[in-house]
């Protein structure tokens, strides 16, 4: 359970909603693990064929609370295994099975992208198979490199496959803003543009209802499954690459730096 994160039950919908307006939806580590859960209980109910994630306010999520990451490096060891191991358990593990679940999920994956989204969450963004955005003030951010590590939940994957790898270079590199421009068409399919993000989220079940009105449930999972097996395989194999590969940076501890940083206000996200 989480008290920033709930879920819903419509019929062939199961709704997973960010509930933390007031500080932009941010997560910890372990509501991300509960997200990823419930896409595996989403999976185990036959009649569900649409996880859909919708979020409150005016931020779809600001990423990871600053003050959950510079938990994890309190009591710093200085043997070196324990450190690791620590890091391995806290970090590495989380994402890997956050990652496994979005890749491996069964069901159609649809987003309510309300309003901006960083981080690891605008990673979950990615993920999903169909976006639809609130209005054209939303962007996703992934400002990895100035926080001082690597790409992480796939978007070594989904940047490069859905934006091209030229953009994904210059976003993931430089860690710039996608902003709306470049997302409509490539990772967004549709603009409400919507003033209000309760009426947004209706509208969107009301249409993604009416849409799968007269169509063979079996054919829906049937086709995700087809038209999602490439991107499966890619996501699966990069998983252990983007892990291994952002492990030293938080070993250097220069993440934890950035991210106290951020918490004192001494640092920016790059918008």
């Amino acid at each position: 359970m989480s008290n920033r994160v709930r879920y819903d039950i419509d019929g062939h919908f199961f709704i997973i909603k960010l509930i933390d307006p007031k500080h932009l939806n941010s997560l910890t580590f372990e509501d991300f693990v509960y997200i990823a859960l419930l896409l595996h209980k989403a999976n185990e109910i036959d009649s569900v064929l649409f996880t859909v994630l919708q979020s409150s306010g005016k931020y779809f999520s600001s990423g990871g609370k600053f003050s959950a990451v510079n938990k994890l490096n309190e009591g710093e060891s200085t043997n070196e295994v324990e450190k690791i191991s620590k890091l391995v358990s806290a970090i590495s593990s989380p994402n890997i099975f956050v990652a496994n679940a979005f890749a491996v999920h069964k069901k159609v994956l649809v987003c309510c992208l309300n309003g901006p989204a960083i981080g690891l969450s605008a990673s979950l963004v990615a993920l999903c198979d169909i976006v639809y955005s609130q209005n054209d003030s939303v962007f996703l951010l992934f400002p990895f490199s100035n926080l001082g590590f690597v790409a992480e939940v796939g978007t070594s994957v989904t940047l490069t496959q859905k934006l091209g790898i030229n953009s994904a270079n210059e976003h993931m590199i430089f860690s710039t803003p996608v902003l709306f421009k470049e997302l409509l068409g490539t990772i967004i399919t549709k603009n409400y543009q919507l003033a209000d993000t309760e009426i947004f989220n209706k509208k969107v079940l009301q249409d993604l209802k009416q849409s799968l009105d007269g169509l063979y449930p079996k054919s829906v999972l049937g086709m995700k499954e087809l038209l999602h097996r490439q991107m499966k395989e890619k996501l699966i194999k990069a998983q252990a690459m983007e892990t291994n590969g952002t492990l030293p940076f938080w070993a250097s501890g220069e993440p934890f730096k950035r991210f106290q940083q951020l918490q004192k206000g001494n640092r920016r996200h790059r918008l």
